[in-house]
């Protein structure tokens, strides 16, 4: 068996995968789901497991022997990827928290069931048609196919990984000019705060007679609408600020943006996030 036959099977696989977890995320959430962290159409590590399947579970005739095995390797390989891509890029693209029967929500006892299930559709119907696609297929012909979707591929992978690179890298920055700003703001009200005390230590002893009472509930009052006031501001400069990170944005950082479903840091998670409701509040505004 030729390497450019098993990379062809890889991609075909992986665009296969990204189909089905394509119409099944969009029927779910009743809206259009692009899959997939890479910017083609396809999901490689649906590729990856039926390529594996094929090759290791190939020679097997027991039906259970296949869906355990698919089933084991394929919550092997999940956890690892999400585990691996989560530290590369502080990004999260399945989360199976609430689920049950999860493991630090990458991996699930439903889901690994199901990639069993999948590892018997692949064995006994889907590779038969795969092979009937490739095998007329010339060497040399698939050899030339082979090269020009690693090409395409090799760039998404690269392309990918730079904006997910740059998203953090503007997560931070963005978070970085929103504290600089809420920073700032409160430097200039503790020090008007430290004026008015000094103007008002004159008139100490009149605020302490009894019929100061009032004054101090007036106080306290005003204690809290500034912390409201610290609040708003906080919300506007956030808003503002994701508004203008988004627009320096390139189409594939967006796109990657978009492909996430959180940040595993806490911080990096809330601006994202806003970021993401920020990107379907625009695209929903577009569509109308």
């Amino acid at each position: 068996m030729h390497f450019t036959t098993i990379f062809i099977w890889f991609m075909l696989y992986s665009i296969l995968g990204w189909i089905f977890e394509t119409i099944y995320c969009s029927i779910k959430g009743l809206k259009w789901d692009n899959r997939g962290m890479l910017i083609g159409p396809y999901c490689p590590i649906y590729g990856v497991g039926a390529v594996a399947d094929v090759l290791l579970c190939g020679n097997m005739d027991s039906a259970p022997a296949i869906f355990f095995s698919c089933m084991l390797g394929s919550a092997v390989m999940e956890y690892t990827t999400s585990y691996v891509t989560e530290h590369l890029f502080h990004a999260v693209w399945w989360d199976y928290s609430r689920l049950p029967f999860n493991l630090n929500g990458r991996i699930c006892l439903g889901c690994s069931l199901g990639f069993g299930v999948a590892g018997l559709a692949v064995h006994y119907g889907i590779h038969p048609v795969i092979i009937c696609i490739t095998e007329p297929i010339p060497l040399d012909a698939q050899e030339a196919i082979s090269l020009l979707l690693m090409f395409v591929f090799a760039a998404d992978c690269a392309l990918t990984a730079d904006s997910l690179a740059a998203i953090n890298v503007k997560l931070a920055a963005t978070l970085t000019a929103i504290d600089s700003q809420i920073a700032e703001k409160y430097d200039n009200f503790i020090a008007n705060t430290r004026q008015n005390l000094s103007e008002g230590l004159g008139t100490l002893k009149e605020k302490l007679t009894p019929e100061s009472t009032g004054d101090a509930s007036s106080k306290t009052g005003s204690k809290a609408s500034i912390l409201i006031t610290m609040e708003e501001y906080r919300e506007r400069r956030t808003h503002e600020e994701v508004k203008k990170t988004l627009s320096t944005m390139s189409w594939a950082q967006i796109r990657a943006l978009r492909s996430t479903v959180s940040f595993r840091r806490s911080r990096y998670s809330e601006i994202g996030s806003k970021m993401k409701h920020a990107l379907s509040f625009h695209k929903k505004k577009d569509d109308n």
